[in-house]
């Protein structure tokens, strides 16, 4: 970036746009990772050193800085422009409870960098597999089709943010879980719409700064 270029964005005459956009991919890379990895056995063998619930902090954590990263490029660059465009986005959500969930995500990443903590706990959850993908001394069958035919009963469970999981072969992984305003969400559900917040914050800017 020139001189110039800087200087233009520090006033407010533009945003940037593509710096912001590769934060979110980045946000979006390490939801990948939190994702895959909260899938996983439960008790599976740690990689680098780390604990399982380790692996999941360490992602969520990096999830949470790329996204308010992609926030502090826009602010930054867009200026006193980008603040009152803003304004508008926030006020334009459909109810209090999406600018409470934004604000929060915001304080959330604060909390970590300044004090190393986000609340979130990791706590026992059930995964769909399919059978003949069961590996995992974890996994629960209820149904061997070698002895009673090819029709295998369906199995419910309920994950510790209250959502259903229905097969016919479940599995214990390790899901990381934090309380949001009153309401106790997946970490990878929490980072996802935190992500989607700020891609519609991203495209507002966009349009403004046309």
């Amino acid at each position: 970036m020139t001189e110039e270029r800087g200087s233009m964005m520090a006033n407010g005459n533009g945003a940037d746009i593509a710096g912001a956009e590769k934060k979110l991919r980045q946000a979006e890379f390490f939801l990948a990772w939190l994702a895959e990895t909260s899938k996983e056995y439960l008790g599976g063998i740690p990689r680098g050193g780390a604990n399982d619930a380790e692996r999941l902090e360490f992602y969520f954590s990096a999830c949470l800085t790329a996204v308010q990263s992609a926030h502090y490029v826009l602010d930054t660059t867009g200026g006193a422009g980008f603040k009152k465009m803003q304004h508008n986005w926030r006020m334009g959500l459909e109810s209090d409870a999406e600018r409470q969930r934004f604000n929060s995500m915001m304080g959330l990443r604060d909390s970590d960098v300044h004090y190393g903590k986000t609340g979130a706990k990791p706590l026992q959850k059930y995964v769909n597999e399919e059978p003949w993908q069961t590996r995992s001394p974890y996994a629960f069958r209820s149904h061997n089709p070698l002895l009673l035919g090819a029709e295998a009963p369906i199995i419910e469970e309920e994950n510790p943010d209250g959502t259903k999981v229905r097969g016919s072969s479940l599995r214990g992984a390790v899901g990381l879980y934090l309380e949001l305003d009153g309401a106790r969400v997946e970490a990878t559900t929490a980072c996802r719409d935190f992500i989607d917040q700020l891609r519609s914050l991203l495209e507002a800017t966009r349009v403004a700064f046309q």
